[in-house]
Formats: C-alpha cells, structure tokens, sequence
C-alpha cells in the first residue's frame, strides 16, 4: 500500500486499515491499559497516530474538576513532546508536528504543537451523559479517548528499522500498545509493552 504525502490522507489511512483489522475497534473496544499505535513512513516521513484510553494517560476517564481539567491539559502537553518516541539513532529523525486531543464525556479538549505541518483533525462529538463507571454495558461515549499525532523527518530513512517510547515511563496506567505499519517493504503488526517498548521491522 502506498501512503500519499499529506498527513490528514495518511491519519484516514491508518484509521481505515485499524478498522479493518480490528472492525469493534471504534465500535465499543475500550479497555483500560490497552491503546493503539499506527504508523506508516512516506518519502523521509514518518507518520504516527496514537490512540489510547483517557484512563491509561489520566487515571480517570471524566473532567469532573477543575484540578482534573488542568491535568488533562498538561498530559496533552507530555503527550506532544518530541523525546515520547525514539528512533533507529542513524535514521536522525526530529519531530516536525504533534497534536494531542481527547474526546468522550466531559473530555473535549484540544492541542496542536508544531502544527504547520498537520492542519487536519477528525472531530469530536461531545456527549454530556453521565458515566456509570460500570465495566459493562455503557456506551463508548461514556469515556474519555485521547488521541495524538506526530509527524517526523528523517534524514537518513533508509536507516529506519525500529520505533520505541516512553509512554510506559511517564504515564503508569499505560500498559501495551498494539502496533500497526506500513513501511516500504510492506506492512507490520506488532506490540509495545512496559516490558518492551519497542517495535522493530
């Protein structure tokens, strides 16, 4: 599969192949410590979006303060910092775009850093419900999602064989993500866990 340039066309992409590799994804699949990573590398750009639940980055999954509202923000601001992923040191890639956002019951917010390079963002719908906190039987809008997107360049991408993160390190409820590429040589599947935050291909 060949990803066009833009990151907006990349982001549909990446969301459309999750979907079709896991179709309940968006259709209900909120577990707690579990999130998703997709990527794909396009001419010496690399294109990440994370999606994980506000539990895993918050230790909550609804603002219901002020003090809880400040934390979502400052978690947004960690959540765009260039040192979250690591790359194959020789491939020298630096962050040119990072955006961070939530979206669920009384979680709408919104960051963009380095935001020339990445214009577009799916909308949120906000839901003023009420959350049961139950484990079953609520509805996916009943929790808070926080999503991010990063865009990074590398000078030498043919150097590019592996992604690591320090989400593990700085968010604690954060346990594994699953992995999800598409590279040159075609597309990848794999998991980051606390015990191994890397994917290689």
């Amino acid at each position: 599969m060949r990803c066009v340039a833009k990151v907006a066309a990349v982001a549909c992409a990446l969301i459309t192949a999750g979907v079709s590799a896991d179709g309940h994804r968006h259709a209900g699949a909120h577990v707690h410590g579990a999130g998703y990573l997709n990527f794909a590398i396009e001419g010496r750009q690399v294109h990440i979006e994370l999606e994980t639940p506000g539990f895993d980055i918050l230790g909550f999954e609804s603002i219901r303060s002020d003090a809880q509202r400040r934390q979502l923000k400052d978690a947004l601001q960690e959540l765009e910092k260039d040192d979250l992923w690591s790359f194959t040191p020789a491939a020298s890639c630096t962050l040119k775009a990072a955006s961070a956002s939530a979206s669920g019951e009384h979680g709408e917010d919104h960051h963009d850093h380095h935001g020339d390079a990445d214009g577009h963002h799916d909308s949120h719908h906000h839901s003023h419900g009420h959350d049961d906190h139950h484990g079953d039987g609520h509805h996916e809008s009943a929790h808070m999602d926080i999503a991010a997107t990063y865009v990074y360049e590398c000078a030498n991408i043919a150097g590019l064989n592996s992604i690591s993160t320090r989400l593990f390190q700085r968010f604690a409820n954060s346990e594994q993500l699953k992995v999800q590429g598409f590279t040159d040589a075609g597309q990848i599947a794999g998991q980051m866990s606390r015990e191994r935050p890397e994917v290689r291909f």
